[in-house]
């Protein structure tokens, strides 16, 4: 399934991230490319992502009839929930996992994190709010695959420049093609301008076949996609991740820069704090 021959450039500013071209073997890649889902497919079934303008995981009707009935995904579905798949990536970011404990930034020495492949964050996306403080400590994948439209990008995909969950180690992206045509739908990495108060583009990264795009998830990963403008099919994609069971980034201060584009790791202020009590 994966290729030998295939093509990995590493990067490190200004956050480590890599790109791997021909990752799949091409046989198998084009049999993933050709049984993706349409559109139509993904509008009559229930969604619990909503990350793209369509997409499915485990657990939905229409992902786990796709992993019965095609070889090829049902392939693929079990080397992302396996040990493998969490080890290839890991690996490959050991040494800058490694340095951001180090520098205090990861709250935690997660090299001694178990991996766990089943799938635990089932349907939605588990959110800062929903964490339980003494939750066991592993690593675990998760596979989404979904698709984006006209306008995708602008209100979606992330809702603008950010940074993910706190308990994302790494997120990956993996393109299958779908559309003839494109303008935007850009993979977009952002570093922090020179006064630090302003994000700069630092990559764009065109959502081409067999290219996978990982990177480490730590307080400089800016990202964001670049809004499709036109487009003739659709932005065919797999969203992969290796997160944490609890929190594993450290949180950052309350200001206006980090409230605007790594909201999901600030810390509350006191009135944010006082209006949560009274809420629950």
């Amino acid at each position: 399934m994966i290729n030998d021959n295939y093509k990995l450039e590493k990067f490190i500013h200004p956050f480590p991230y890599i790109k791997i071209k021909n990752f799949l073997n091409l046989e198998f890649f084009k049999a993933l490319e050709l049984n993706f889902p349409k559109v139509e497919e993904f509008k009559s079934s229930i969604r619990s992502v909503k990350r793209m303008d369509y997409d499915t995981s485990y657990g939905d009707n229409l992902y786990n009839d796709l992993i019965v009935k095609n070889e090829y995904f049902k392939k693929f579905h079990e080397y992302v929930y396996s040990p493998e798949f969490a080890n290839f990536f890991i690996t490959i970011f050991k040494e800058d996992i490694e340095n951001e404990y180090k520098k205090g930034f990861l709250i935690d020495d997660v090299s001694n994190y178990d991996i766990s492949p089943e799938p635990f964050e089932v349907g939605g996306v588990i959110g800062k709010k929903q964490f339980k403080k003494k939750n066991n400590k592993f690593f675990y994948p998760r596979l989404d695959l979904g698709l984006g439209l006209l306008g995708y990008g602008k209100n979606n995909g992330g809702g603008g420049i950010h940074i993910d969950n706190p308990q994302r180690l790494i997120s990956i992206l993996f393109y299958l093609g779908g559309y003839e045509k494109i303008k935007g739908g850009e993979h977009r990495i952002w570093k922090k301008s020179i006064n630090q108060n302003n994000l700069e583009l630092h990559d764009s990264v065109k959502p081409e076949k067999n290219l996978l795009i990982g990177a480490l998830q730590n307080n400089l990963a800016f990202h964001d996609v670049n809004p499709v403008t036109l487009i003739e099919g659709s932005r065919n994609a797999f969203y992969l991740a290796i997160s944490s069971s609890i929190p594993i980034w450290k949180v950052v201060g309350h200001s206006k820069f980090n409230s605007s584009f790594n909201k999901n790791r600030v810390k509350l202020s006191f009135y944010q704090k006082l209006k949560k009590f009274i809420i629950n």
